[in-house]
């Protein structure tokens, strides 16, 4: 059956009510980012405290992204690989899983009652309400960001290229070392720098394996409950700000030419 032609306005009507819709509650936050108002809330020690332990978890976090996340990326980029349907699943669970529900499965990994919890808390490096636990959660909720970016840019690459270098001699690790990796290197960064901004912005699974020491979200959480929604507002949109210009610089990264774009 055919389907009825609609009108071309409707179709852009569409197109645009979802940027509406994001972009219509963040300026109407933005109202509130007035100089007074901020600089009352940064000098407040316990939201800076908050907001420097949010951002050094994040690079710890990206860090273990990148180093872990790119070689994942890779394999799940191999056309030929038997179990790739799962693995990709598997990676997309954290994205799709309630964050909540990621920070009680690690709380059950890592909880001072598991023997894994248990022994690290003994030799004093304690996995839950602690910076390693910031850090834990994070990295679990973030990492699919760099390994799906990772995979994505892996998947630019030309098959033609892989087999090329490995016909002229090429191991494994070299073709991956300087071909793929330098082909794909734009959507590794944008990848590395998604995964920051939402470590930095990771709030259910943190609140529930690390609700201290506080992160960004968490205090921000805690002063809504104590404050209501007007003592918060600077500081949250100070927030949304400073992610969407990180946003911005991610997809600015990812959609930059590489040297295939250039040899083409």
């Amino acid at each position: 059956m055919r389907l009825p032609r609609l009108p071309a306005g409707v179709l852009a009507v569409c197109a645009v009510v979802p940027f509406f819709y994001i972009a219509l509650p963040l300026l109407h936050l933005l109202r509130g980012l007035g100089p007074g108002a901020l600089s009352a809330a940064l000098a407040d020690p316990t939201l800076r405290h908050a907001a420097a332990t949010s951002a050094l978890a994040a690079l710890v976090s990206t860090g273990l992204a990148v180093v872990f996340g790119i070689p994942a990326g890779y394999l799940l980029s191999l056309p030929r690989l038997p179990v790739r349907p799962l693995l990709e699943g598997l990676v997309a669970l954290p994205l799709v899983l309630p964050p909540v529900v990621g920070g009680i499965a690690q709380m059950a990994m890592y909880g001072p009652n598991t023997l894994v919890g248990g022994w690290a808390a003994a030799m004093g490096w304690p996995l839950t309400g602690s910076f390693a636990g910031v850090v834990l959660a994070q990295t679990y909720i973030t990492s699919p960001y760099m390994i799906l970016s990772a995979k994505a840019g892996f998947e630019d690459v030309p098959i033609i290229l892989r087999e090329a270098a490995l016909t002229l001699g090429a191991g494994r690790w070299d073709v991956f070392w300087y071909v793929a990796l330098p082909l794909a290197r734009s959507a590794l960064l944008s990848g590395a720098v998604l995964t920051f901004a939402r470590s930095v912005g990771e709030f259910g699974a943190t609140m529930i394996v690390a609700y201290h020491p506080y992160t960004l979200p968490v205090a921000l959480w805690v002063d809504f409950t104590a404050n209501g929604l007007e003592g918060i507002l600077p500081i949250a949109a100070l927030v949304a700000l400073t992610t969407l210009l990180i946003a911005v610089l991610a997809m600015s990264l990812e959609r930059r030419p590489s040297s295939r774009d250039g040899a083409m």
